[in-house]
C-alpha cells in the first residue's frame, strides 16, 4: 500500500526559490513542474522550458530552482510504502535534513536559508540493504525513469489525479488510506501510460495532445458525438485543414475521428436501448441518425448484433 506524507497542487513560489538535497530523502517525490526551471540532471544543470514531470527514488539527489527571475509553480507529493514506520526524514549519511528543506508537516514545499535545523515527518528507510519495497518494483515494473525530467503534453487527467489525491488527503474518511493508496496508484500508472505513449508520438504532434484531447473527451462525454454532423467544423476549431486535422487525430488517437464518433454514438445508444423504453427510431435519431436503416448497419457492426437483438439479449 502506498502512504502519502505531503501533497501540494499548484503551488507558486517565490524569487529565489530552491530545493537542494545533495543526498536526497528516504521517501519518494513525484513533482510536475509547470514553470520554466532549472533541473540537475546527470551532474549537469539543464534548462527545461516547458512543463515537465519527474519522480526522484529514495535518496536519490534532487536539486531545481526556478529559471532566472520566473515564477516558480509546481504540484508535488511525497509517498512511500505503508509498511515502513514513521519518523523524521533522515539523509543517506544519518543525519537530519536541515537548512534548505521542506516543511512538509506544516504543507509547505518552499525552501529555507535559515541555518537552523528544519526536520520533516517521516520513516526509517532500510537503508543498508538492497531490498525493493513495493514502489520501487512498481515504478521498474512500469519503466519509469527517476531522476529525470519527463515532457508531458496532455496533463489534463494527471492534474484531475493529482487534485483527487490532493482533497482525498486532507480528508478524514474510515477509508482514507485505502483511497489514497488507489489514487497514487492510479495517478503512476496513468503517467507511465501517457509517458510511453506520447514518446512513440512525433513530437511535433504531441503539442496538440491537450487540445485534441479536450476535443476527444467532449466526443465521449454524454450525448454530445450526435450533435457532431460535420467534422470539417471540429477542424476549424483547431485552425487546421480538414485532412491535417484528421492526420494528428490519428496519429494522436491511432484511431479516425469518425471512428470515435460512431462509437460514442453507439454507445449512448447502447445505454439508451437498456435504460429507457423508447423506441429504437426515436433512440436513432436521438444519437445523430436520420437513416433508421444507417444505424442498423453502423451498430450490428459495432456491437455484432441489431439494436432490437442487443435490446432483448
Amino acid at each position: 500500500m502506498i502512504s502519502v506524507d505531503a501533497i501540494g497542487c499548484n503551488y507558486v513560489h517565490t524569487k529565489g526559490w530552491e530545493i537542494n538535497r545533495p543526498e536526497g530523502l528516504n521517501n519518494y517525490l513525484f513533482l510536475h513542474i509547470q514553470t520554466p526551471s532549472d533541473i540537475m540532471v546527470d551532474g549537469k544543470m539543464v534548462y527545461y522550458p516547458e512543463p515537465c514531470f519527474i519522480l526522484f527514488k529514495k535518496w536519490q539527489r534532487q536539486l531545481f530552482h526556478n529559471h532566472e527571475d520566473m515564477t516558480y509553480i509546481d504540484s508535488w507529493v511525497h509517498f512511500r510504502s505503508a509498511c515502513e514506520s514513521g519518523s523524521d526524514i533522515i539523509r543517506k549519511d544519518g543525519h537530519n535534513n536541515a537548512g534548505r528543506t521542506d516543511d512538509i508537516n506544516s504543507g509547505s514545499h518552499n525552501s529555507s536559508n535559515n541555518s537552523a535545523a528544519r526536520t520533516i515527518r517521516d520513516w526509517n528507510a532500510k537503508d543498508d540493504n538492497n531490498e525493493k519495497d513495493e514502489i520501487e518494483t512498481l515504478i521498474e515494473s512500469l519503466d519509469i525513469p527517476c531522476g529525470k525530467p519527463v515532457i508531458i503534453y496532455n496533463t489534463i487527467e494527471l492534474s484531475d489525479l493529482w487534485h483527487l489525491a490532493d482533497a482525498e488527503f486532507h480528508q478524514a474518511g474510515s477509508h482514507k488510506k485505502e483511497l489514497l493508496d488507489m489514487k497514487m496508484k492510479a495517478l503512476i500508472y496513468k503517467f507511465a501510460d501517457i509517458m510511453h505513449s506520447e514518446s512513440g508520438t512525433p513530437s511535433k504532434y504531441n503539442h496538440y495532445r491537450k487540445a485534441f484531447g479536450e476535443l476527444r473527451n467532449s466526443i465521449f462525454s454524454g450525448n454530445n458525438a450526435a450533435t457532431i454532423t460535420d467534422v470539417e467544423k471540429l477542424a476549424k476549431g483547431q485552425n487546421m485543414s480538414l485532412s491535417y486535422f484528421e492526420h494528428v487525430y490519428k496519429e494522436l488517437f491511432h484511431v479516425p475521428v469518425t471512428k470515435d464518433i460512431i462509437k460514442a454514438r453507439i454507445g449512448y445508444a447502447r445505454y439508451l436501448l437498456r435504460s429507457s423504453g423508447n423506441s429504437v427510431q426515436d433512440i436513432a435519431s436521438y444519437c445523430g441518425y436520420e437513416n433508421i436503416e444507417h444505424f442498423n448497419r453502423q451498430f450490428k457492426a459495432t456491437v455484432g448484433c441489431t439494436p432490437t437483438q442487443f435490446r432483448n439479449r
